[in-house]
């Protein structure tokens, strides 16, 4: 089997997902996983596919050229090497972060740039802005080795910079 990754981005209308999901349906495709969101107006979407070994990335682009015009999307498929399709993820060391305060520029960049000087991954993120409030969530992965008291410091520093208020918390337990 192949694996792919797909993501379309466009505007926002009724059947973007199912035109999609017909083209991987009649060519054999099962899905793996997705996210699909809509932001502002924009409705994005990622899956993971699995398929037949003869198909090529190009042929699987070419599949969906109808919808690309059909629906005005904007869609790329690229290939998952089998090493990293195959590698397990580490669910024990999940945390969930909320960062709120006053808008202001800078608060994803400086948030993600103290994770990443951590080596901590981040498997998810959201951010919503209302006229008083902005949210930041995000879902994060520990390497082996730091913990939520390695970060205190640090957070309390980014919360004094920024003016905001951040949580951390570890996950339990990770059920679908």
């Amino acid at each position: 089997m192949k694996h792919f990754v797909i993501t379309a981005v466009g505007e926002d209308r009724p059947g973007i997902v199912a035109s999609l999901t017909e083209v991987l349906y009649h060519k054999g495709f099962n899905i793996e996983d997705s996210a699909m969101t809509r932001l502002n107006n924009e409705f994005a979407v990622m899956l993971v596919v699995t398929g037949d070994e003869k198909i090529t990335e190009s042929q699987l682009k070419d599949s969906f050229k109808s919808v690309e015009k059909e629906k005005n999307l904007l869609i790329n498929v690229r290939k998952i090497p089998e090493e990293i399709f195959s590698q397990e993820k580490n669910k024990s060391n999940l945390y969930n972060l909320v960062v709120y305060g006053a808008d202001k520029p800078g608060i994803v960049y400086k948030v993600a740039k103290l994770l990443a000087n951590k080596n901590i991954n981040i498997s998810d993120l959201r951010t919503e802005k209302s006229s008083e409030l902005y949210v930041l969530i995000a879902q994060l992965e520990f390497p082996e080795g730091i913990n939520q008291e390695d970060l205190t410091e640090d957070i309390e520093k980014l919360k004094a910079d920024l003016n905001i208020d951040i949580s951390l918390e570890k996950v339990e337990s990770v059920e679908m």
